[in-house]
């Protein structure tokens, strides 16, 4: 049974992979590879190409179960003849079809020959920061394309080619529970690879949405009722993670969502399994406390100051009456606005420390959840925080060392 865990130890555990994987290699040893397992669209494959991007590398990703034949990822057998070089003894083997590209001066075209294979069309090219190899629904391919992966996935080579230095191969996969067509893999196959269950963690799913920059009011929604869209209710599941951001961009364009809820919940029957209403019931209570009103952290960071302070207090104070669960969502939004925007490139950090020490100055939120903002910003961003760090009122009061 593979090791459960969340979205924020994947993440970690695929760098540290990743990185391992490198000295392994630089060692002379085939790198390990990883298995993400977990229910349909919880966000496998997209934490594995927010990964990729974040490091620069080069992602290849393979839905095993669209290829028709073996060939299709193995490339196809080639006649190969050995080439040695005169001057140095060097040997290496050329395909019969390039011979007569050989440079006859420089290379002696042996008699030996064997049958290889023609590296596929889809292996990515050698990149400085690395590759990944992402074998998507890798349970859901044939017994035949799963067989012919063992070695690939095993020492990152198949026969006559292998795959660029400081590649990670990761695959995904639904679980073997009975609910999925998929194939069990067998104990060959599963030890191959480091196994991992993942599951959905609404506070994962919100530091990811803000990073992909969902609509803001659509993350307010599901960080307000993520038991009643996300965890089953009488044995059914509204929403998972990958129909919830279909929900999310198809209502986006829908500026007035009060004005315009018959839409919204006419789109909302065509993304969830929702037969008793469920959503209708709850984005009614979205919108009549005007939770789809609330201030975005984008614009708490961008627009002046007395415009945010405003609406700040009017988000967590609505007609003299302290709203916790809203004051307590804009915190954590806050902090995951600033991981995503400090995972930018161009970002500029100045700004954002100073609208920080603007919401610590005007007490802007209870001081439990000020010292939960800034403790987070200083542990996570320490170097672009130095100007916290300097702020005696700020370093005193919260002890930060």
């Amino acid at each position: 049974m593979a090791t459960k865990i969340n979205m924020t130890e994947a993440e970690d555990l695929l760098n540290f992979t990743i990185d391992n994987n490198r000295q392994l290699q630089d060692a002379g040893q085939a790198p390990i590879a990883i298995s993400f397992t977990g229910e349909h669209g919880i966000g496998k494959t997209s934490l594995v190409e927010q990964v990729a991007r974040k490091r620069g590398m080069t992602i290849t990703k393979l839905s095993l179960h669209e290829l028709e034949e073996v060939g299709d990822l193995i490339g196809y057998p080639v006649k190969e003849y050995k080439v040695v070089e005169k001057k140095t003894g060097k040997n290496g083997w050329v395909a019969a079809d390039v011979l007569e590209r050989v440079d006859r001066e420089k290379f002696k075209v042996t008699n030996e020959s064997r049958m290889g294979y023609a590296k596929p069309a889809w292996v990515p090219q050698y990149n400085e920061n690395g590759c990944i190899l992402l074998l998507d629904d890798y349970a859901r391919s044939s017994n035949m394309l799963i067989q012919a992966t063992m070695e690939l996935i095993n020492t990152g080579r198949y026969v006559s080619w292998s795959l660029p230095k400081y590649t990670t191969v990761v695959l995904t996969a639904n679980p073997d529970n009975g609910e999925f067509n998929i194939n069990s893999l067998d104990p060959a196959q599963r030890t191959r690879f480091m196994n991992y269950e993942l599951g959905f963690n609404i506070d994962d799913w919100a530091k990811w949405a803000e990073g992909a920059e969902l609509d803001s009011r659509a993350i307010n929604f599901a960080l307000q009722f993520s038991n009643e869209l996300f965890k089953p209710q009488n044995n059914v599941t509204i929403a998972c993670p990958r129909s919830y951001v279909t929900f999310c961009k198809a209502i986006s364009g829908i500026k007035n969502w009060k004005t315009d809820l018959k839409h919204i919940l006419l789109i909302s029957k065509g993304c969830f399994d929702d037969q008793d209403n469920a959503v209708g019931r709850i984005f009614s209570v979205f919108i009549n406390n005007e939770l789809d009103k609330l201030i975005s952290p984008k614009d708490i960071f961008e627009k002046s100051w007395e415009y945010v302070g405003r609406k700040l207090t009017e988000a967590i104070n609505k007609d003299g009456n302290y709203r916790a669960s809203v004051a307590s969502m804009m915190a954590t939004r806050i902090v995951n606005y600033i991981d995503a925007y400090f995972d930018k490139p161009g970002y500029v950090s100045a700004p954002v420390m100073e609208r920080l020490e603007e919401m610590f100055e005007h007490k802007s939120f209870p001081e439990d959840l000020l010292f939960f903002i800034v403790k987070s910003v200083v542990s996570r961003h320490k170097k672009q925080a130095i100007r916290l760090l300097q702020n005696p009122e700020i370093s005193n009061r919260l002890n930060i060392q």
